[in-house]
């Protein structure tokens, strides 16, 4: 293998490899299976983050779930959403069930956030079971060119 050969898809510096194992760990931990012996909730749901110019949007599926089910708050540029997701079946009948892959029970997932969220400027709406978190950034201050003048 040269060194000209190597992948485009390989992290260039150590902040894209810590960013690359962050997001490995977050898919293991909080990919829809059972996080409860680490964090006490039976699941986690998926998140979508996108940071734009003015705002973060965060998406998340919650099937199943009606807004006033899910909670969010905000505090030191952490999101959490919170809920509860009912199981429909009685416990005697969920014991004899052959297969059961969905996930129920109480959840809980926190994202880090960037600086600069207004707190007022959040809002949430819920359709199908997809929540969509809108986070308006605090506007950039603006910097001054100061020119530099000559003396004698």
């Amino acid at each position: 293998m040269t060194f000209g050969s190597f992948r485009r898809d390989i992290p260039a510096s150590l902040g894209d490899l810590q960013d690359e194992m962050n997001r490995m760990f977050d898919r293991f931990w909080h990919g829809g299976v059972s996080t409860g012996p680490f964090d006490g909730h039976n699941w986690a749901p998926l998140f979508d983050v996108s940071d734009e110019a003015d705002r973060v949007v965060v998406t998340a599926e919650l099937p199943g779930l009606d807004a006033p089910e899910v909670h969010l708050s905000f505090q030191d540029d952490k999101l959490t959403l919170r809920g509860h997701k009912p199981c429909p079946w009685p416990e005697e009948t969920a014991r004899k069930l052959q297969r059961r892959e969905r996930r129920y029970g109480p959840f809980a997932r926190t994202i880090d956030l960037p600086e600069g969220i207004s707190p007022e400027g959040i809002s949430a709406a819920m359709r199908h079971g997809v929540i969509t978190i809108t986070l308006t950034k605090l506007p950039q201050k603006q910097g001054k060119s100061i020119k530099v003048e000559a003396t004698e």
